[in-house]
């Protein structure tokens, strides 16, 4: 489900936001590359600590302020789990709209292409008088590996 997200993606979108490419933000877009190649989610303190090994001078809140920045342009999607942590992953701008199935034991994300029917939201808007402008819906259960624990 995931397209390939490069570097050059990234910093291209913070010049097209009008946003300097400073050294901390060159920092955490190669390190998002490299997770995304991997298809590994992570939080941002995961982004926080990884970038500090090879950059220590990126501080915590850039690193935090970074991730909701590439969120808000298209490139990090937010899984909330139950407990209420979030992970995130990276996806290419344009990738198709999905869901997740969440586990409550290991945090393994799951994308799933199902979804609530529109004709579900359309009632929803006639009944509450909401101009609905998206959604998100995440699943929580257990995997086939924790089910056995």
């Amino acid at each position: 489900m995931n397209q390939q997200v490069t570097l050059a993606q990234m910093l291209g979108a913070f010049e097209a936001a009008g946003m300097r490419t400073t050294r901390p933000r060159r920092a955490m877009a190669e390190q998002l590359a490299a997770w995304c190649a991997a298809e590994k989610e992570f939080s941002s303190e995961d982004l926080w600590h990884a970038v500090q090994e090879k950059a220590p001078w990126v501080g915590r809140a850039t690193a935090y302020r970074t991730v909701q920045l590439l969120q808000n342009l298209g490139f990090l999607d937010r899984v909330t789990f139950a407990d209420g942590t979030e992970r995130y992953h990276v996806v290419a701008i344009g990738d198709q709209h999905h869901h997740h199935l969440t586990c409550e034991v290991c945090h393994r994300i799951v994308p799933v292409d199902a979804c609530i029917a529109p004709a579900a939201f359309e009632a929803m808007a006639r009944q509450s008088g909401f101009a609905i402008s998206g959604h998100r819906l995440e699943i929580f259960g257990r995997c086939p590996d924790c089910q056995t624990l």
